[in-house]
């Protein structure tokens, strides 16, 4: 079935102008959704505002997108706030491509001024900018996204060429302010052999030291170290094995060996060619050889590019529990290519779904409601939407991590949601039953109902979150386990502090808290009660 192209963005984005262009392009009809609306109503919009308010319109609003999205084929001009009820956006994405006409809100705002008949101007700049920041999360969750400050012929052709597949969408850069280790977050597809130029760009300079596992190298070493020898860096590589249980001191010690063999000098770099067991284990010896080299992290799972390549954790497991020896070393480039994951097995990507879950529950309903609705579009593995969940999550960590890059302040605790248990099961199972994002999967679930028996959490978001990991394909029962044993893993938990294990929870979906009430018997009791759900 053919889908619409539907256009979102803020008043004066040019939708009705790049509407029509595009739709003499594609041969399509075209629909101006506010046109609808006024037609129906039998008058126009400001009237409609003044006679019914903003609440009046929107209930026509959205009884025009159910009119237009019954048919297929078209090109509509959606309005500034159409996207922000559920309903339209729901519907709008099950029936079309949603493309964002971006433009920074100054030169909106003059656009808008310049046309006329905007009733929310007379709200003044302030009270714009405050819907345009309300906006934009969810505008920029869209399937393509143009640069709207160009000419709308050029804006329309943008958009046809990347609809057809003849233009990759560009690279989206997410910086992430840490101080003087500031740095950004490259995503996009086929970047793999650009991360040399963008080293250099950073200012490393010297030898690099690719860091990497055989299965991951088998694929992708090749044009990594290429594109670093274009760059002009003289490449060595390492291989440690691949694994959760392989993320050791042994492991560290095999890097610091073969960085000795290369004779590293502290200008020179690591790179991390692989998923979080190879981030995290060349991260934490990048940050103790020599007292500290650089590193690069160029993440291969979905998981590495959404978590573990962000934020400078870096460290290795020990028999006793997971990360318990580490640092804080940032990265200095982080390289996300999405395409990439074309190797990924399904079950790496599905656990890697969980993370992304994490931070849509912590931080952003808008991202819950994304993953809701293209959930098929990330497991078919569609690049574009693979792009925005890997940049929308990279956004959510960036601002966590900028507000407590060392965990002083308790604000980056919030990113452990589901990690408290789900680290405990990974313990208790030896890290050999699951995969980390289906133990998280688990503690989510866990954390959930914890929240619900404080009064924090509805029963409808426990369950709304338990459906959206079962359809990812994740797990939300815990196996058979020894609660005395599982209890005292806990207490080995790194947010112990004073004897007493802090969990995070959420306060509904979208807002976490921290909090050190959580009764041991309520633990044992969430357990027990998971395994009949």
């Amino acid at each position: 079935m053919t889908r619409n192209v539907i256009l979102i963005g803020f008043m004066g984005a040019g939708k009705t102008t790049v509407g029509r262009l595009l739709a003499a392009r594609l041969g399509w009809p075209f629909v101006d959704l506010d046109a609808v609306v006024e037609k129906a109503a039998g008058m126009t919009i400001p009237a409609i505002f003044e006679r019914e308010g903003e609440d009046g319109f929107r209930r026509r609003e959205t009884e025009a997108v159910r009119a237009v999205t019954a048919h297929a084929g078209q090109v509509i001009a959606t309005g500034g706030g159409t996207v922000m009820r559920r309903e339209n956006l729901a519907l709008l994405r099950a029936t079309g491509t949603l493309v964002w006409l971006r433009a920074p809100l100054e030169v909106l705002l003059a656009r808008a001024r310049a046309e006329g008949g905007r009733p929310l101007l007379a709200e003044g700049d302030d009270a714009a900018a405050k819907r345009y920041a309300a906006r934009v999360s969810v505008y920029a969750l869209a399937d393509v996204v143009v640069d709207a400050t160009q000419a709308p012929d050029a804006v329309a052709a943008e958009i046809e060429a990347r609809l057809s597949g003849a233009q990759l969408e560009p690279p989206e850069m997410v910086p992430v302010p840490a101080g003087s280790r500031s740095y950004a977050v490259h995503v996009g597809a086929e970047l793999l052999a650009s991360s040399g130029r963008l080293a250099r760009e950073v200012g490393l300079g010297g030898k690099a030291l690719v860091v990497t596992n055989p299965t991951v190298g088998a694929h992708y070493a090749t044009p990594l170290m290429n594109g670093l020898a274009a760059a002009g860096f003289s490449v060595h590589r390492v291989d440690i094995p691949d694994g959760e249980e392989h993320k050791t001191l042994a492991s560290a010690e095999r890097i610091y060996r073969a960085a000795v063999a290369a004779r590293l000098e502290r200008r020179d770099f690591f790179v991390a060619l692989g998923g979080g067991v190879v981030g995290d284990a060349a991260g934490f010896a990048a940050a103790t050889y020599l007292r500290g080299v650089d590193v690069v992290q160029v993440p291969t799972t979905l998981l590495a590019q959404v978590d573990a390549s962000v934020g400078g954790k870096v460290g290795v497991n020990l028999a006793e529990g997971k990360n318990l020896v580490g640092a804080f070393h940032q990265p200095r480039l982080v390289v996300a290519d999405v395409a990439v994951l074309a190797t990924l097995p399904q079950r790496e990507l599905v656990a890697g779904l969980a993370e992304v879950i994490k931070y849509g529950a912590i931080a952003d309903p808008h991202l819950l409601a994304f993953l809701e609705d293209r959930l098929d579009d990330i497991v078919q593995r569609r690049l574009p939407v693979l792009a925005r969940v890997v940049a929308r999550s990279c956004e959510i960590k960036a601002r966590v991590v900028a507000a407590d890059e060392r965990e002083t302040r308790g604000v980056r605790e919030v990113l452990n949601f589901g990690h408290t248990i789900g680290h405990a099961i990974e313990a208790l199972t030896g890290y050999r039953r699951y995969l980390h994002g289906e133990a998280v999967a688990i503690g989510m679930v866990s954390a959930a109902l914890l929240a619900q028996r404080m009064g924090r959490l509805a029963g409808t978001e426990v369950e709304r979150l338990i459906r959206l990991l079962r359809r990812a394909g994740l797990p939300t029962t815990p196996p058979p386990l020894d609660e005395t044993a599982l209890l005292a893993v806990l207490q080995r938990d790194k947010k112990v502090r004073d004897g007493r294990l802090r969990f995070v929870l959420l306060d509904g979906l979208g807002q976490a808290f921290v909090t050190g009430e959580v009764p041991s018997q309520w633990i044992k009791d969430v357990l027990l009660e998971q395994r009949a759900l």
